[in-house]
């Protein structure tokens, strides 16, 4: 709104004549809030992008961390899944070298009678090796297969109780298959126990780092 002037000549002259002080020239008066940024706010009263508050650092919340996304880099984790690729690829090879050779491939087996049923079904089973040993590589590289390693562990450790009731009913083997016997039995429960260790350690490391974080952010805060 403006405030109105008086006349050239009320603003010489009083009612009875005589001089008066010229009249302060009046200048248009906006409301409050007016303005060409007041013209940008929104009706609901909110500030617009030039009247945001700045969020100070100290206050921002720490960003989620996806599951799985800091453990994989860790060195522990690096070696872990090193193991379980050497232990696919040994098992893929045997697996393959008695799918090639059949039973005479196996110690003190060579030179005898081939029995075509028996040379069928080893066949097969070292098929089945070949496929856990590409399962312990498949984990290894993706790794959210990692609950799969209980299964295939679970394979090898049964195929270690075959040998032996094999053993048992049919007498002593050559020492090799007495060797398989004892990496089969005790190589899965070993590595299932490893990776349960490390997943419990990484999970710690974890939670120590957040709670550090959530420390500075409300030490930040009080400041």
């Amino acid at each position: 709104m403006s405030i109105p002037t008086s006349g050239p000549e009320e603003n010489t002259r009083g009612a009875a004549g005589t001089p008066r002080p010229p009249a302060r020239q009046s200048f248009p008066v906006q409301a409050a809030g007016a303005g060409p940024e007041a013209e940008n706010r929104p009706e609901d009263g909110s500030t617009g992008r030039k009247g945001r508050l700045r969020v100070r650092e100290g206050n921002a919340e720490p960003k989620k961390e996806k599951p799985g996304a800091s453990w994989k880099s860790t060195d522990d984790w690096g070696v872990f899944r090193a193991v379980v690729i050497a232990v696919g690829v040994v098992i893929a090879a045997i697996g393959g070298y008695y799918l090639i050779t059949g039973t005479a491939g196996v110690a003190e087996t060579g030179g005898g009678q081939v029995n075509a049923s028996l040379e069928s079904q080893f066949r097969f089973f070292s098929a089945m090796m070949v496929g856990v040993g590409a399962a312990f590589v498949a984990i290894a590289i993706k790794f959210q297969w990692a609950n799969m390693l209980w299964l295939v562990c679970l394979m090898v450790f049964l195929g270690g109780i075959g040998r032996v009731l094999s053993w048992a009913f049919s007498g002593t083997p050559h020492f090799t298959m007495i060797i398989l016997m004892v990496v089969e039995l005790a190589f899965p429960p070993a590595l299932l126990v490893w990776h349960r260790f490390i997943l419990k350690t990484s999970e710690l490391r974890r939670e120590i780092h957040h709670g550090a974080g959530t420390a500075g952010t409300g030490s930040g805060a009080g400041a």
